[in-house]
């Protein structure tokens, strides 16, 4: 066990700009327990995740202890090496005068060697990529699936956050992972993920509104963080428009029929995901018989037998 200043970890939170949901999320404790760190209620923790805070503030774990317990360390330590000073200069003289210039030598030769090693690894920057897999049409009115397949040659825990901002003509349905919020004034999708896999896959499914006119496109952008000593923050790649019209999302070429390479697709791309109803029974219908058309009416496909 040991003890940290709450002070020093809220100061040092705050100047990084991280909320208090990512320390818990890299820490892997509850965002309660990060708030009684910081006022104090818990002063005493499990080293194992005083190092895990110290990582994620990219701090070393001295740097959040209390003064006095690094001090009381370092005062035993002073005193212990003043008494061998003593011995030691009482029999070489010599030895007394030269002995502080060589500490200071090592102490200056290891603070640059530190220095050096954080600037070019300590604060390297992580490469990730996000790529969003978004049909290129939808019907009004019906629910349509969004992939986004993120990236990494980290080797490790990471942590990272994944934004997702859809127009405000769809309504987000289910997600996984599920969303851990959803920005009530923006409708933006957040994610705030802890891993050690080097690919993971986001899928979320959303619905149109009913009366969206045909033709219009939407637009759709989102971003990926990560921190590990440097802030990274990159936009999301891949198709960002989704058109409004009569055709059903997996016809990717739009002839009214789902061939078989088209349910192949489906099946290679959201066969994994088995917390979400993308409608494949309907899909499946569609391919066995002769096409679908669109249903002004009814605001449903109908299938072709």
């Amino acid at each position: 066990m040991v003890r940290i200043d709450g002070d020093k970890v809220r100061k040092l939170r705050e100047s990084l700009e991280l909320t208090q949901l990512y320390l818990a999320t890299a820490v892997g404790v509850t965002t309660d327990t990060i708030s009684r760190w910081e006022n104090r209620r818990y002063p005493t923790i499990k080293k194992e995740n005083a190092l895990k805070l110290a990582e994620a503030l990219e701090v070393s774990l001295e740097e959040i202890l209390e003064d006095h317990e690094t001090g009381s360390q370092d005062g035993e330590m002073k005193k212990r090496q003043e008494e061998t000073d003593e011995t030691d200069g009482s029999r070489l003289p010599g030895i007394f005068t030269i002995r502080p210039l060589l500490v200071l030598i090592l102490v200056c030769a290891v603070i640059i060697s530190g220095a050096f090693w954080w600037s070019f690894f300590g604060r390297q920057k992580i490469n990730i990529t996000a790529y969003r897999l978004l049909p290129p049409h939808t019907a009004p009115g019906l629910p349509f699936p969004v992939i986004i397949s993120v990236e990494t040659e980290h080797v490790g825990s990471l942590s990272l956050i994944l934004r997702e901002s859809v127009p405000q003509e769809c309504t987000p349905i289910k997600a996984e992972p599920d969303f851990t919020a959803i920005d009530e004034k923006t409708g933006d999708l957040k994610w705030i993920y802890q891993t050690d896999m080097q690919k993971i896959i986001f899928c979320y499914l959303a619905t149109t509104e009913p009366g969206v006119r045909l033709e219009k496109e939407l637009q759709f952008e989102g971003t990926i963080t990560v921190r590990k000593g440097q802030s990274t923050a990159m936009p999301i790649k891949g198709p960002n428009t989704l058109q409004i019209s009569t055709l059903h999302w997996a016809d990717a070429n739009g002839d009214e029929k789902i061939d078989d390479e088209e349910i192949l697709t489906v099946y290679d791309e959201f066969g994994k995901i088995k917390d979400i109803n993308f409608g494949m029974e309907q899909i499946e219908d569609i391919w066995s018989g002769n096409g679908y058309r669109w249903d002004e009416k009814t605001r449903k496909f109908i299938i072709m037998p």
